[in-house]
């Protein structure tokens, strides 16, 4: 048997999170490829070559005939982007706004998986209570079955009256099963989120709420609303569109670049002057070399890609605006519908509350009358399937209400308080 707690557990726990999680992480992987390209490159290189015939000897630059020759060279260089147009600025800003919004999804994901496990786990418990009332039908309908045998016996009862009740019986039979699908249905579903395997086994407590009003104040809903982690994301989805809009326009900047090495070479075909061996180690030292350049690039004609680049993203800026402040309104408008829903559940479950009271003395009544031979069994038919009735509309509203006012913790950010 599970609580409500322990399947908010679980789903915080399945794999569904976890996916969401690792795209976490795979964002501040990118803020840091961002934040590094600062780094100056480094790299090391190492040349070897082996040449017979005519060769030209790489560290005299004069040709060796009927030689073979072996030659290597090494070094190791370096460049860094001085300056870009600011363009790497805005890539870890955007990156800093990508991982934000990666840690947003995190927490929106897991109010909708709270969200929908509530719904389920009332679902389950609104099922259960109807398969208990039409149980609890089936058990007033074989009583009442009994007694009319009784009575056939007395002459005081028909076998219509007979036919009809077992005909009663197997439409209530008829519902309960329906009430069984269904509570199967949403025991799967609910498993399949939790990632149960056993869903026949799964059951859920039932937990006693009392149906008290509430006041909701549409403003304090509304501004707690407005800083659930979707509208956030939306907000830094604006952000983001205009850190694009200026790694554009940073085209028009020049690029300064800085570019270092350091080397030396070494060749066998090599003498010393006096016609000596030249050793490997001393060619290093003598032939070690270095070199610092700088380089600036100044973008002049580039067949206006920067340009018609910056103007799309501008005009992308723009309608990412236009949707965060269509989707406040959405939100306004659902804020308000949500808070009219859960004030209209609640009056329908007081309504259906009170039928269930007078429905209760109606049967009886009823009961009591054709008992005594003042009402027919049809009479009493109608008194049972109004109260039965009213006893199945008023769990439903009892639920709606309660999952409504789900829905207002939702909007309120205290779904997982």
């Amino acid at each position: 048997m599970y609580d409500l707690n322990e399947c908010l557990k679980l789903a915080l726990a399945s794999t569904t999170l976890k996916r969401i999680q690792t795209s976490e992480e795979r964002t501040k992987a990118e803020k840091a490829v961002a934040k590094d390209s600062f780094l100056p490159s480094l790299s090391l290189s190492n040349q070897h070559s082996v040449s017979t015939g005519r060769v030209l000897d790489p560290t005299t630059y004069e040709f060796v005939t009927n030689k073979t020759v072996y030659d290597m060279s090494a070094s190791i260089g370096g460049s860094m982007t001085l300056f870009s147009g600011f363009e790497r600025i805005h890539q870890v800003k955007k990156a800093e706004l990508g991982l934000r919004s990666a840690e947003l999804e995190v927490e929106r994901t897991k109010n909708d998986l709270a969200l929908e496990v509530t719904r389920l786990y009332l679902e389950i418990l609104m099922d259960k209570e109807a398969v208990e009332i039409c149980e609890n039908k089936i058990s007033l309908l074989r009583g009442q079955e009994e007694l009319i045998a009784r009575k056939i016996e007395f002459k005081t009862a028909t076998t219509g009256d007979q036919l009809n009740v077992q005909a009663d019986i197997m439409r209530a039979q008829v519902e309960r099963s329906a009430a069984m699908g269904e509570l199967d249905m949403d025991k799967v579903a609910m498993c399949e989120l939790l990632e149960i395997e056993d869903w026949e086994n799964f059951d859920v407590t039932f937990e006693e709420e009392d149906i008290e009003p509430r006041l909701w104040n549409e403003d304090d809903v509304l501004f707690q609303a407005r800083i659930l982690p979707q509208m956030l994301q939306k907000e830094v989805a604006v952000e983001q569109a205009k850190r694009d809009v200026r790694i554009a326009t940073a085209s028009y900047w020049p690029t300064v670049r800085l570019n270092a090495g350091y080397g030396s070479t070494f060749s066998n075909a090599r003498i010393r002057l006096d016609g000596a061996d030249y050793s490997f180690y001393d060619q290093l030292r003598d032939n070690m070399s270095s070199y610092v350049t700088a380089s600036i690039s100044i973008p002049i004609l580039n067949a206006f890609t920067v340009s018609h680049t910056a103007k799309a993203r501008k005009y992308t800026a723009k309608i990412s605006e236009l949707e965060y402040q269509r989707t406040l309104l959405n939100l306004d408008k659902e804020v308000k519908q949500a808070i009219i829903q859960v004030n209209t559940a609640y009056n329908k479950y007081q309504i259906l509350a009170m039928e269930v009271e007078k429905g209760t003395e109606a049967l009886r009544q009823t009961e009591a009358k054709y008992n005594a031979g003042a009402a027919t069994y049809y009479d009493y038919q109608i008194a049972v399937a109004n109260l039965f009735q009213a006893h199945a509309e008023r769990s439903r509203a009892r639920y709606e209400y309660i999952y409504r006012a789900k829905i207002i913790e939702y909007y309120s950010g205290r779904l997982l308080e």
